[in-house]
């Protein structure tokens, strides 16, 4: 399978397969993180390109948990 990702979107994929295929809570204080709009961004595409899904918390769109789907899987070259 061939897919374009950015060396931030592996990292964030990887990042998850080392919690178990699932990251809750991915950031504890978000608003101190100056990286987070870059990282909601990525995170964006790779649930637009169906590598994980997320959950949502239900008053903002800032994700509660991750989780890798099996696309995801094969994209970091797990079969």
């Amino acid at each position: 399978m061939s897919t374009d990702l950015t060396s931030h979107q592996r990292e964030l994929l990887s990042r998850v397969l080392q919690h178990g295929g699932v990251l809750a809570s991915p950031f504890g204080h978000a608003g101190e993180d100056s990286l987070l709009p870059q990282v909601l961004d990525d995170i964006d595409d790779l649930e637009a390109k169906g590598l994980i899904t997320v959950t949502r918390f239900q008053d903002s769109h800032d994700p509660q948990r991750i989780e890798l789907t099996a696309t995801g899987y094969t994209a970091l070259g797990i079969e």
